[in-house]
């Protein structure tokens, strides 16, 4: 009876010991997420292993893709993973399991929803399993197979949504395949490769990373591909079973001759699209204005709607069933431009590019260089970037997410590489406008509100979304932010909004109780009437920023001051500066003139982890310098001292 009493004891006090050294264990891993992760569960140990096998029918190798990734929860006993699919990726075979063995498991299936995307072959697969306490981990084994390694790019370092405690990555790369591996944006993190001949000329690579953090999303998060950890894949050559070896896309050329057999053959009907540019264009007087017509035309008339089905979105849609159907996407919109263009004489042609969410540039040839299309416009010595999926874009203007890309241009059986770049007048601004005077303690005065460029098609978006009778009240609203500041006039918004000129608004403005006293002190703020741009940012948690816009935001303001009054006090002049980014604010005596001059500049570029505080500083800098406040006093009565 003892020796069973202490036979359970013992047991007893091992499972004890296990669930406290299981404890333990969590607690360090627990301690190593920062206050940017989710704390309700982290991967313990992720491994993806990578093959490659020649295809049955003689084509593009196939891809093997095993993926195995231990789930760790901490905060309840649920653990969860996504998969997405594709025309080319499907999966295959699929297991879980716990630390006491073998659980059953079923994946939801589902479309993937992404936002803007009318239709799509994407699906994702969603795995979630409640365990037991004593379970401590969730193993997911999920296989897969793409049939065509072209579309089989990256492979990411770090999860999407969970701190990674051990990762690795290993890829088999046999004798018959000539492909290259690109590692990026691994300067901030714990990693080794190890690369190993093998027997009969096959190569593995091996990637192991630890501790590896996941993005902190916010409105301000550049993309993926441009911070995250991952490996890109390049293949260059393949050879047959007969010895025989074919091109992939080792060159430029290669991804060009594909891009075309993906396009198929120019099936436009000119004659039927000469018709429909020349109604369009009735009425232009010069090339410049025909060309502005198409190009405006399908902006308006044709709405942008993405249609990623069949060959993962590469195939663009017929440019007559654009026109037809009044929507398509980037590829089917820059097809219709080019047929309409085309019919009219013009030499339009289609080009691929890469926008801002992606680093690659044509030196490493492959589908993940590019994400966009446009078409392009050769007239005279001047070259136009045609987006039609950019709303209210001004002729000759372009948008930041292409600015400064790499873009493959069309030209019969060659191409050319060429870069995005703006105009000289293309330049984004908000300029505000105030004269203003004292009435008692109120402040009243005259507003004016210019806006060019980029900010002003981005204004134009957010009036879209306003009925017209809400339009103005939006305005208004956006204007007076500030307590107690009205607007009792302002001029008519523009009936159709104009992309050719500058959006110029005027009105009148008042502020209650803008002048207040303290003892024989009068203090009046005049820096704070235009509207602020609200940095909410986290900047502990964030590693990466980027504004949607170039920040380019101007403020000119006068106050009269009243004869019955002298000036005491101005605030001093403000200024800071990094990286080209900057904020600077002086106020000037003019006579009895005060004048305020304050100018915000962001450039459209991501902001790494050490410049965000500097981002925030700059923003801080701007919101003291609109507390900060002007002092006067009552000028004395002499003629009254005097008796």
């Amino acid at each position: 009876m003892c020796r069973k009493f202490c036979f359970i004891a013992l047991i007893a006090f091992l499972v004890f010991n296990c669930d406290l050294k299981a404890q333990v264990e969590l607690k360090v891993s627990y301690d190593l997420l920062d206050e940017s992760q989710e704390k309700d569960a982290f991967i313990e140990h992720w491994k993806t292993v990578i093959t490659f096998e020649r295809s049955k029918n003689g084509g593009m190798p196939i891809v093997k893709e095993t993926d195995l990734c231990r789930v760790v929860p901490l905060q309840n006993n649920s653990v969860m993973r996504h998969y997405f699919v594709s025309s080319h990726k499907q999966i295959t075979h699929y297991k879980f399991y716990t630390s006491s063995g073998r659980k059953s498991i079923k994946p939801v299936i589902g479309d993937s929803n992404t936002p803007g995307v009318f239709q799509s072959d994407s699906k994702y697969y969603y795995f979630s399993r409640n365990i037991k306490p004593s379970d401590q981990y969730g193993k997911f084994e999920v296989k897969s197979t793409i049939d065509d390694l072209r579309f089989y790019t990256r492979a990411y370092m770090a999860d999407m949504k969970l701190f990674t405690a051990k990762r690795e990555v290993e890829i088999l790369v046999p004798a018959w395949l000539d492909m290259q591996v690109k590692l990026y944006h691994a300067d901030h993190i714990d990693l080794t490769c190890e690369v190993d001949s093998l027997p009969e000329g096959d190569i593995l690579y091996r990637y192991i990373g630890g501790n590896l953090n996941a993005p902190f999303q916010s409105d301000y998060f550049p993309g993926y591909a441009n911070v995250h950890p991952h490996l890109l894949f390049l293949y260059n050559r393949y050879r047959t079973e007969n010895g025989e070896w074919k091109p992939i896309l080792k060159h430029v050329d290669q991804l060009y001759k594909w891009y075309k057999e993906m396009r198929g053959p120019e099936q436009y009907d000119l004659e039927k699209f000469k018709a429909i540019s020349s109604e369009v264009v009735s009425g232009a007087t010069n090339q410049h204005d025909s060309i502005k017509k198409v190009f405006y035309w399908v902006q308006d008339k044709i709405r942008y709607i993405a249609f990623e089905q069949g060959i993962d979105g590469f195939r663009p849609q017929n440019a007559l069933s654009v026109y037809e159907n009044k929507y398509g996407d980037c590829k089917g919109m820059s097809n219709l431009l080019k047929a309409m263009l085309t019919s009219l004489g013009y030499d339009a042609r289609l080009a691929w590019l890469g926008t801002q969410d992606l680093p690659y540039t044509y030196k490493e040839p492959s589908v993940a260089v590019d994400n966009h299309m446009i078409c392009v416009l050769y007239q005279g010595k001047r070259k136009y970037y045609l987006d039609a999926t950019e709303k209210y874009l001004k002729l000759g203007e372009t948008a930041s997410r292409i600015n400064g890309k790499e873009i493959l241009i069309e030209n019969g059986n060659s191409f050319v590489i060429d870069t995005v770049r703006r105009s000289t007048e293309d330049i984004s601004s908000e300029t505000y406008h105030y004269e203003l005077k004292l009435s008692g303690n109120d402040l009243r005065g005259k507003m004016k509100f210019q806006l060019q460029g980029e900010a002003k098609r981005h204004f134009y978006m957010r009036l879209s979304q306003f009925s017209r009778s809400d339009q103005e009240k939006n305005v208004r609203e956006l204007m007076c932010q500030e307590d107690n500041l009205l607007m009792d006039s302002l001029s008519a918004l523009p009936a159709t909004f104009d992309r050719d000129s500058n959006l110029n608004l005027t009105g009148r403005i008042l502020k209650n109780n803008a002048l207040k006293q303290i003892e024989d002190e009068r203090y009046i703020g005049i820096a704070n009437l235009m509207p602020e741009i609200n940095f909410d940012i986290d900047t502990s948690k964030s590693r990466h920023v980027r504004f949607s816009q170039v920040i380019n935001q101007l403020n000119e303001t006068t106050l009269e001051i009243p004869d019955s009054m002298k000036l005491c006090y101005l605030p001093k002049p403000l200024f800071f500066e990094f990286d080209n980014a900057f904020y600077r604010m002086e106020y000037l005596l003019d006579g009895n003139l005060v004048k305020y001059k304050s100018h915000l500049y962001i450039p459209y570029k991501i902001y790494k982890q050490e410049q965000i505080k500097d981002l925030a500083k700059l923003f801080d800098y701007q919101h003291k310098s609109r507390k900060q406040k002007i002092i006067l006093k009552k000028k004395i009565d002499e003629a009254n001292m005097t008796k």
